[in-house]
């Protein structure tokens, strides 16, 4: 073989070394989140008469609070009674800020079906308007006769905690004590979708596909089932930047059951 030859095979052998190693090798690039759109349903329905039953209670929730601070406990009740009066003050303040205004009627505008926690598990996402003009919502989860919710919330909340990212996190047990996790609420329309850090350091992106607030076009609907999971950081995300976001204590997270 002459040396000519031998160079013209190392060169192609050298060529096809480095064609190998160039498909085997990692990308540097990071790897975006897998994205995960809900299949939120968009409806326009009067409020379940289980779920009328539950909004008209709610007033009945803080006096009912004090009341069990107060059992067996007259004297320590007698002596704080500055605090009591502020807790009868927030309770009211709150029922005033959450009552529907005249003419005004709840009404489910979103569903999303929950198949992890039984064939007519659902949740359905109600919105009313108060008498200051301002948007109150409310989760209702049913399934079968196991229903419940979780207290009217949304920026009509005299705690003044919600702007752009308004969720919050329930949850069902099954036999197991095993919970299934909704994370449900409001977000700014203008988002294009939330990346969500669950309790075990999995990221996801979610999609913002639910209905606009009829009304508020401020606001869209959010509504996704989480399994078993909790998560420790939203961000709301516009065109890659973030414009809100919630971080849940480590110790905040293993309290909740």
């Amino acid at each position: 073989m002459t040396g000519k030859a031998l160079l013209v095979i190392l060169g192609v052998l050298a060529l096809s070394a480095c064609g190998s190693s160039g498909t085997t090798q990692p990308s540097s690039e990071p790897q975006a989140p897998p994205e995960i759109t809900p299949a939120i349903e968009t409806i326009d329905e009067p409020v379940p008469e289980a779920a009328r039953e539950l909004l008209s209670d709610e007033g009945d929730a803080g006096a009912s609070a004090i009341q069990t601070l107060c059992v067996g406990d007259q004297v320590n009740c007698a002596s704080n009674s500055d605090a009591a009066e502020h807790l009868n003050k927030m309770e009211a303040e709150f029922e005033e800020a959450v009552r529907p205004a005249k003419g005004s009627v709840p009404t489910a505008i979103a569903l999303l079906r929950l198949p992890s926690r039984g064939a007519k598990a659902r949740a359905r996402f109600i919105t009313w308007k108060n008498d200051s003009g301002k948007l109150c919502a409310e989760t209702y989860e049913e399934n079968g006769n196991d229903n419940a919710n979780g207290g009217p919330s949304g920026p009509c909340d005299p705690g003044g905690r919600c702007t752009n990212l308004c969720l919050e996190l329930s949850g069902s047990s099954g036999g197991d004590t095993v919970f299934d996790y909704l994370v449900s609420g409001l977000v700014a329309s203008e988002a294009d979708d939330l990346r969500i850090t669950l309790d075990d350091g999995q990221v996801e992106d979610v999609a913002l596909t639910g209905p606009v607030v009829p009304g508020f076009p401020k606001y869209r609907v959010l509504m996704l089932g989480l399994g078993g999971a909790q998560y420790r950081r939203l961000e709301l995300r516009r065109e890659g930047k973030v414009i809100a976001e919630e971080n849940v204590p480590h110790a905040k997270i293993k309290m909740t059951p």
